[in-house]
């Protein structure tokens, strides 16, 4: 992709259902955003794999100068996609990283949605990567744009967003329990964002 990304890592007070305690964001100069859940940052290389494997590679990437994403698995993955160009924010300059930013506006949506939708606090992960989702699938004031999404811009697709309109985040939903035949069983769930 002919395009800069930025990243970092958002961090958890509490552990996830999942076992998630951090989450790695991705996001570009015309507001695309990716949230991958993670059990530790150590793992961050394998986010950045899972971007350029699902999206795509982009021609920079730019971070803070935490190790976890300068070297190791992340480094490798950059020369192995590459060349992707890594450049890191000087020290104590937030502002340089996009990335940060977007941390901000992530956690101020999810807070609202799960106070708002009584969704249990464990289950922020779910709620980061469908705010991410959301947020990329929304038109923003960009010039860059031209009235886009952030998502059709990224992909050069428009989106399909009826996964994301049918049902709010956990709503009480039906679902089937296959079991053994002819026992299936409609079992009460609640809607935790598409699967993909």
């Amino acid at each position: 992709m002919n395009s800069k990304f930025y990243s970092d890592t958002m961090f958890s007070s509490l552990v996830s259902v999942r076992g998630n305690t951090c989450g790695q964001i991705f996001v570009n100069d015309l507001n695309y955003s990716k949230f991958i859940p993670l059990k530790s940052k150590g793992n961050a290389g394998m986010a950045l794999e899972e971007l350029f494997q699902d999206v795509g590679v982009p021609r920079h990437m730019h971070t803070d100068g935490a190790k976890e994403l300068t070297t190791g698995h992340w480094r490798k993955v950059c020369q192995s996609y590459g060349p992707v160009k890594q450049t890191v924010s000087e020290p104590l300059t937030q502002w340089q990283n996009r990335a940060e930013t977007e941390i901000r506006e992530l956690k101020k949506q999810v807070l609202w949605i799960m106070s708002h939708e009584g969704i249990p606090r464990r289950f922020w992960d779910y709620v980061a990567k469908y705010v991410s989702e959301i947020r990329s699938r929304t038109a923003h004031p960009l010039y860059d744009l031209k009235g886009r999404t952030p998502i059709e811009h990224v992909t050069g697709e428009t989106p399909d967003i009826t996964d994301w309109l049918e049902y709010w985040m956990y709503q009480p939903v039906w679902y089937l329990d296959p079991g053994d035949f002819p026992g299936e069983k409609k079992l009460l769930g609640w809607w935790l964002g598409p699967a993909h």
